[in-house]
């Protein structure tokens, strides 16, 4: 009895020894796309020493109200300015899926230390601004006369990358994921949107803090 009670043990212990060397998986948030009201989850898993994949997927949304810079986000958007506007509102809300290759470099198994990789982003966009403007010559009985203004747009947007980071391990259990890298954005917009200089090509760069867990 005694001596099979050692071998359960032995084999439980051979087990959990095992499944610590072998962490295959990552789950893990953006941090900085918190500040942002975004929520960016990521699942990273292991190919082999050194290789990973990693998907993921955001989704956020935000209201700003009465701008100091709407007249700036106006004529951006729209090519003009409002005529006194009051009440702004401006909601922005953003789908993201990403799939991302890494390949570790040497000194560390994946998913521990510096990697590169391509990788692809699909993101929609969807803004919209209102509010109310000033008519040009609208006074009633003294009274200033405004009308709403509404404006929407949806972009859906194509962002191919090259990134460079490094996955601390922490505790073995903890993921701690700075990275950074450029990109080329490509994309268009919806058919209600009419601006002939809109230009949806250029390249930007793309950065973050992923937080998670190893298992």
């Amino acid at each position: 009895m005694k001596k099979f009670v050692f071998i359960v043990i032995a084999i439980l212990f051979s087990s959990t020894k095992n499944a610590q060397e072998t962490k295959k998986n990552v789950v893990k948030i953006n941090s900085l796309l918190l500040i942002s009201n975004i929520y960016d989850v990521q699942y990273e898993r292991v190919l082999n020493d050194r290789s990973t994949i990693q998907l993921g997927f955001g989704i956020g949304r935000t209201n700003n109200y009465d701008l100091n810079d709407f007249q700036e986000l106006y004529l951006d958007f729209f090519g003009k300015t409002l005529n006194n506007p009051r009440d702004t509102h401006h909601r922005k809300e953003i789908i993201s899926v990403n799939f991302d290759y890494r390949h570790y470099l040497r000194n560390h198994k994946a998913p521990k230390g510096f990697y590169i990789g391509p990788g692809i982003q699909y993101m929609k966009y969807k803004e919209r601004l209102s509010a109310l403007e000033l008519e040009s010559n609208g006074h009633s009985d003294n009274e200033e006369l405004y009308t709403e203004q509404i404006k929407q747009r949806d972009l859906e947007l194509y962002n191919v990358r090259a990134l460079l980071g490094y996955q601390f391990l922490v505790a073995q259990n903890i993921s701690i994921n700075p990275y950074a890298g450029p990109s080329f954005v490509f994309g268009d917009t919806d058919e209600s949107f009419e601006r002939e200089d809109e230009n949806l090509t250029g390249f930007g760069l793309n950065f973050g803090v992923g937080i998670g867990l190893v298992f």
